[in-house]
């Protein structure tokens, strides 16, 4: 997300706005329809102007739905310090 200003297109001015660090922070609310109905607007018009934002949203979903169906894997200690590390790789490139 670090290029976040680059996948933004230009939008008018909403209240309240959402941007990517904010909606990164609210990602489970949102899915989960825990935001205001205004947070949740200005949710689904910053996803429609980030196309980053769209697709870390498209691969959360992704996760989730693989979790719904085939349940929670066991990790040895080992296997989850390389994942997690792994992960926070990626988010940091």
């Amino acid at each position: 997300w670090t290029s976040r200003r680059r996948h933004e297109r230009s939008s008018p001015s909403l209240s309240p706005r959402m941007n990517c660090a904010t909606l990164a922070d609210r990602l489970t609310d949102f899915l989960e329809g825990e935001l205001t109905p205004a947070e949740e607007s200005a949710a689904i018009a910053h996803l429609s102007t980030c196309t980053s934002c769209e697709g870390v949203l498209a691969d959360t979903r992704k996760v989730v739905q693989l979790a719904h169906q085939h349940g929670r894997a066991e990790l040895t200690a080992q296997d989850r310090e390389r994942l997690l590390a792994s992960l926070l790789g990626e988010v940091s490139e």
